[in-house]
């Protein structure tokens, strides 16, 4: 098995354990333990194909076998959401009216091109991932897939793991957010979106920053022009998250910290070379 799916599989499975022992009722147990097994069957499968499918099919496949695999602990996180810690939800809420007091004061504002932008990089959320992807095949790098998911998922996964310690809303769900956020028909498309499919709690840190910053890190290292462009867009979604108010600011930053931590030590050659390959030149700009 790939490390991809090793972790996918993994993180799937601690996390059925995870809700027999949290006090939850047992249709959560149950949902949370079918989630997992739907990975598990889905990885198994894809195994399986390879005595069905060409090799080069059959790498393709589990190249892009993440992609839809990548939300499902996410969804079993949720059933570990019971109501906010009103104690954490308080804290997050004082950070960010803080920040927002301190922007207001520098006279920091946002036109409505750049709230319209914000919804739209915040939409990027969810593409991102899987078109990274599309940009290192494209560039004729899928060999470093396995590389890709591992940078992308387990900073992702970590943000997953805290998320049950830290329950709490988002900021729109308190009518906490930005003047600068506006009911444009992005923003209502996006609020869609998460009222479909979304756990109505916050990943803390925040799961979106982490794994739009390890696509970007990724690319940045072996495709410099689309990783500054993926840079820049996961920079504009960080801003979008708060903004908006469908993150604090402070799980923002601790998401962009999770997955510099991770890609750090995988530039210090820290990860064992079984799981993958530690890259042999570093990049300039983090020197």
């Amino acid at each position: 098995m790939r490390a991809s799916e090793w972790i996918q599989a993994g993180f799937a499975t601690i996390l059925a354990i995870a809700a027999w022992v949290w006090p939850l009722t047992v249709r959560r147990r149950l949902t949370a333990a079918l989630l997992a097994a739907c990975a598990i069957v889905v990885i198994t499968l894809g195994r399986l194909s390879e005595y069905i499918l060409a090799p080069s099919l059959a790498s393709i496949l589990h190249d892009w076998l993440p992609v839809p695999l990548m939300l499902v602990p996410y969804w079993q996180t949720g059933q570990f959401f019971l109501r906010p810690n009103e104690k954490i939800q308080g804290w997050l809420m004082g950070t960010d009216r803080w920040l927002l007091h301190l922007a207001t004061r520098t006279g920091w504002t946002f036109g409505p091109f750049a709230r319209l932008s914000m919804e739209w990089a915040y939409l990027l959320c969810y593409p991102l991932v899987p078109v990274g992807l599309g940009t290192l095949c494209a560039a004729g790098l899928g060999r470093e897939a396995d590389t890709f998911w591992f940078l992308v998922l387990v900073p992702t996964y970590l943000c997953y793991a805290i998320t049950p310690f830290v329950p709490a809303l988002p900021p729109r769900s308190l009518g906490f957010e930005s003047k600068d956020s506006s009911s444009t028909k992005s923003r209502l498309f996006s609020l869609w979106i998460l009222q479909k499919g979304s756990i109505q709690a916050i990943s803390f840190p925040s799961a979106h920053v982490a794994s739009a910053l390890g696509v970007s890190l990724v690319l940045l290292h072996y495709v410099p022009l689309a990783g500054a462009i993926f840079l820049a867009a996961t920079f504009w979604i960080a801003v979008a998250a708060v903004v908006g108010g469908y993150h604090y600011a402070i799980d923002v930053v601790l998401g962009a910290v999770m997955t510099l931590v991770v890609y750090s030590a995988w530039r210090a050659h820290l990860i064992p070379s079984a799981l993958i390959t530690a890259p042999a030149i570093a990049l300039d700009i983090l020197l």
